[in-house]
């Protein structure tokens, strides 16, 4: 039996494998082969090529006495690290753990400390320190590389992982049936940085200050005097300021990194961004929503702006923390026809039923009208292989883009396509035009906006748009129950 592990750098990956017995010394290079050509089509939909990865195998006999052979697999920088991923998940040399009663053990903990942190995602670092503050031990002592922490985690039932954005940390949750309700109640809490004045200085480590400090906001005397005392006089300067940047420059200046993902800041200070903004009311329909995100009438919801806007403003959801791209679970600015076919692949749960509202950006991006098509299918596909029984919504007016032929053109064909074929769907075209197909433009804002997941811009509902938006469904739905 062969049994090999990947190590991931800077565009190449290093198998180590294990040679049980010598009759699988010569094979080996084929198994290799074999092997990436395998992972190269799961992870990209195509066996590998030449131009993709080439191998360097040393002399398998030579090494044979020590029973193991190191084999240099390069590959394109793009894909290194999907396939370091799915690499990592299939093949494992390592015995980090004994089965069962090391695993038992920690698990539980583990999984505590991933709960404790639910609001905002644990990475591997804070799991590591969490985990030697409660029991007083090194996790990686005993395994060894964060890699095999993360193998752990995945092991554990409950547990998942996501990227906070694009090139954010590696972020960990979990939620089971007897954990959602600790999730919840974590996830409703205050954050403790809310209740501390921005210009307030950070509170060192090891210092404990009582509920009923008599500290006060220094006046203009015992500034200066701290100033004169103070070691250097930047100590003025903290490093919150870096989200304080004047909004009238925000066109001219580079995506910069939040505190969340600040280079310069220890991991012990690692502070997602929270949205002071409370909902507007109560969170309704809120069944399960640690899993599947926003929830209509039981029904996850899976859209774009346009349900984004209703989730957050009228049905209570908030965005999901350390995004620089707003969303809510699955209701995601800028969301087009294609990612969501992806995102419902990845996704770790999916709801048994599923209201969906897409290609209003596929539209606004000029997207052609056949791979819009190909990309619905697509998506209603994927949602049926995950068990999911889907009701489709046709697209609103586009209310800034009424004059253009061609946009209300290949509106009108995808809504129809919607209509045509025997799908369950809602048609809410109907609920934003009048008996005359004259677009009710008091229902939309009075302009355009930015969004933050696309650069076009966008005219959402407005209040009286999003109430009848949710009279006019839970009219059309009862049909289907």
């Amino acid at each position: 039996m062969v049994k090999f592990k990947w190590h991931l750098a800077v565009g190449r990956l290093k198998l180590i494998a294990q040679l049980a017995t010598e009759r699988y010394i010569k094979p080996f290079q084929s198994i290799v082969h074999s092997f990436i050509r395998a992972t190269f089509f799961f992870v990209a939909g195509r066996p590998a090529t030449t131009r993709d990865c080439s191998i360097e195998a040393p002399d398998f006999i030579e090494r044979y006495p020590s029973k193991e052979v190191f084999c240099v697999v390069t590959v394109e920088n793009h894909l290194t690290n999907m396939v370091q991923s799915v690499c990592s998940d299939i093949h494992h040399h390592e015995e980090v753990v004994s089965e069962g009663a090391n695993l038992d053990e920690i698990a539980p903990v583990l999984k505590s400390i991933i709960v404790t942190r639910t609001k905002d995602g644990a990475t591997v670092d804070e799991i590591i320190g969490d985990y030697n503050s409660f029991t007083g031990e090194n996790l990686l002592s005993t395994c060894h590389t964060r890699d095999n922490v993360a193998n752990i985690l995945r092991q554990i039932e409950g547990v998942w992982s996501m990227y906070s954005e694009p090139k954010g940390p590696f972020l960990w949750y979990c939620s089971t049936d007897n954990t959602k309700h600790i999730a919840e109640m974590i996830k409703k809490q205050k954050s403790p940085r809310l209740h501390h004045r921005r210009y307030q200085p950070p509170q060192l480590q090891g210092s404990h200050r009582t509920p009923y400090s008599s500290k006060t906001v220094p006046t203009s005397s015992t500034a200066t005097t701290a100033t004169n005392n103070a070691p250097n006089p930047r100590d003025k300067f903290y490093p919150d300021n870096v989200n304080f940047i004047p909004k009238r420059h925000a066109w001219n200046r580079t995506p910069y990194r939040s505190v969340a993902n600040h280079p310069y800041l220890p991991p012990q200070r690692r502070q997602m961004q929270h949205h002071p903004m409370k909902p507007m009311m109560k969170q309704q329909y809120y069944s399960n929503s640690v899993y599947y995100g926003p929830l209509f009438c039981g029904m996850q919801m899976i859209g774009d702006d346009f349900f984004l806007s209703l989730a957050r403003w009228e049905l209570g959801f908030q965005y999901d923390p350390g995004h620089s791209i707003q969303q809510s679970g699955l209701c995601i600015s800028g969301l087009t026809i294609a990612e969501a076919a992806d995102r419902v692949m990845k996704a770790p749960y999916i709801n048994d039923r599923v209201i969906v509202n897409v290609g209003v950006v596929d539209i606004l991006h000029g997207s052609e009208f056949v791979d819009m098509q190909h990309d619905l299918f697509q998506l209603k596909r994927n949602l049926e292989n995950r068990g999911a029984s889907v009701i489709l919504t046709t697209l609103s007016p586009l209310a800034n883009m009424s004059h253009i032929k061609d946009i209300t053109d290949k509106l009108h064909r995808f809504n129809s396509l919607i209509r045509r074929y025997q799908w369950e769907h809602i048609d809410l075209w109907r609920c934003f035009v009048n008996e005359k197909d004259q677009t009710l433009y008091e229902c939309f804002q009075p302009g355009p906006r930015q969004v933050s997941g696309s650069n076009k811009p966008h005219i959402l509902w407005n209040k009286l748009g999003r109430q009848r938006i949710i009279k006019f469904m839970k009219t059309q739905l009862a049909s289907f129950i």
